[in-house]
């Protein structure tokens, strides 16, 4: 922030307040008139997002009331949550534009959404974004697991913040992953995306796949379409995967956890499209399969040993 005008409270405190659980109508007239009395006003608030959208930790759960004047602007930011919910159509743009929105999934469940400004998202099992979404600013924070993103065409680009790594695009179509373990992945579908990844600069065309592990290595390839896009129906496709990384793999979506038992059975290989969210069904088939022995032991299905 050094160097910028320093942040008016008020653009903190209106992100507070019309979060509170005690918001009133009287809080969203005034709200508007804020917003009309000075043009800087709505600059300001849009920066105070940002700045609430980067904060970690943060949802609906801890929705505080109305904080007292005295909460410093950081403690005030930290505080807030939810989506912005206030009355008026010009008011009702300002949330959908401003609001730094935290969409999240849990295992096993999959969510479709369409911004305000056009562009659509598909969210796969337990992934965790934050959006700001508006004809001059579009933006999305991936903090992890999966997304389809179809980009609309615009003036204002799209960017994707995933950790270490930044995509930008204007539009098309793009599958963006980010694993616990911070590895990355963008594949663009259809159009072009350019990249900050790995400390370097990179452009991304339609087909192509480019991918980042932990130590920041990267390597760029064409993968198989189809292949790629099976997590939209709820499959997932190997290819010579190591047995381990498939119940990885398939225990994101399942909380019957499918548990390799021995380290050799770990390393046995798998290749084929799988249907994801049933690990006894999946256990069954895979021990078949790689003729080993399965077992199911109350929310744990064993392979191997």
């Amino acid at each position: 922030m050094s160097g910028e005008r320093p942040l008016p409270r008020t653009a903190a405190e209106w992100i507070a307040r019309l979060n509170a659980d005690g918001r009133t109508a009287e809080d969203e007239q005034a709200f508007r008139a804020w917003l009309a009395s000075d043009a800087v006003h709505a600059a300001d608030f849009e920066r105070a997002t940002d700045i609430w959208a980067l904060v970690p930790g943060i949802d609906a759960a801890s929705r505080p009331a109305a904080p007292p004047r005295s909460l410093s602007r950081r403690r005030m930011l930290a505080a807030c949550a939810g989506t912005l919910v206030v009355g008026g159509s010009g008011v009702a743009v300002m949330q959908t534009a401003m609001a730094g929105t935290r969409y999240r999934t849990g295992i096993g469940e999959q969510r479709r959404l369409t911004l305000a400004e056009g562009s659509a998202l598909f969210l796969d099992t337990d992934t965790d974004v934050r959006v700001l979404a508006s004809a001059s600013r579009r933006r999305l924070w991936l903090e992890r697991g999966r997304v389809a993103l179809t980009v609309r065409p615009a003036a204002a680009p799209f960017t994707i913040d995933a950790g270490r790594s930044r995509f930008v695009a204007r539009s098309g179509r793009f599958d963006v992953r980010r694993d616990m373990d911070d590895r990355l992945a963008m594949t663009a579908l259809a159009g072009q995306a350019e990249v900050a990844i790995g400390g370097g600069q990179r452009s991304l065309s339609s087909g192509q796949r480019i991918r980042a592990n932990a130590a920041d290595v990267v390597e760029v390839d064409r993968p198989d379409v189809e292949a790629t896009q099976a997590w939209l129906s709820g499959r997932a496709a190997f290819h010579d995967d190591r047995l381990d990384a498939v119940a990885a793999e398939a225990n994101r979506y399942s909380l019957i956890r499918l548990v390799i038992a021995d380290p050799h059975t770990a390393t046995l290989r798998v290749s084929g499209m799988y249907r994801m969210g049933d690990n006894v069904a999946l256990g069954q088939a895979l021990a078949q399969l790689l003729s080993v022995p399965v077992r199911q032991v109350d929310d744990r299905v064993l392979l191997g040993g």
